[in-house]
């Protein structure tokens, strides 16, 4: 019961951001559609998107409501949330290697600082501190897709019942 407490709460916080996310999911797809290697960034976005909206949808129709949930609700997150796993590992690692060596950090931040056309006071030390902080949060966002990415295909085996067609409609 505890561990559904706290997979309730991990997918609200979720949902939150997917909705912020599919905000630059609709303006990067026309970016995206111009530059092909970006076509797989927004891919992923919209994957963690259907995730997010879906496991909602399993936790509140499947687990709480008991109601019967389609199976292609649970195809739909499992196949998203595979391609969840692979954007939160990738997160997850890329915010840890950068934590872990911040040199790196500090290189991209002096050649975004040097290809700005106007020097502004203070603007390294902005930057930096804005990248901590990003670097802080995307670092907690990979880990808890990762943990709530595992949870749902935990929980998708415990409710196998949801996804069973109910006795008198077949």
């Amino acid at each position: 019961m505890k561990k559904l407490i706290v997979y309730r709460i991990l997918t609200y916080l979720l949902l939150a951001i997917a909705g912020v996310i599919s905000f630059f999911v609709f303006g990067g797809l026309m970016a995206a559609l111009a530059n092909p290697v970006m076509l797989l960034f927004v891919f992923l976005m919209v994957c963690v998107v259907i995730y997010s909206y879906c496991s909602f949808r399993f936790l509140s129709r499947g687990i709480d409501a008991h109601m019967y949930c389609k199976p292609s609700l649970r195809d739909l997150i499992r196949v998203n949330g595979i391609c969840t796993l692979a954007l939160g590992g990738m997160i997850f690692i890329n915010a840890l290697v950068l934590k872990m060596k911040p040199e790196m950090l500090n290189m991209v931040i002096e050649q975004a600082v040097s290809m700005q056309k106007e020097e502004v006071e203070g603007m390294e030390e902005m930057m930096y501190s804005a990248m901590k902080s990003m670097l802080n949060f995307l670092l907690a966002y990979g880990l808890i897709l990762l943990i709530h990415v595992s949870m749902t295909f935990r929980l998708l085996k415990q409710h196998a019942d949801a996804f069973d067609t109910p006795a008198g409609q077949q």
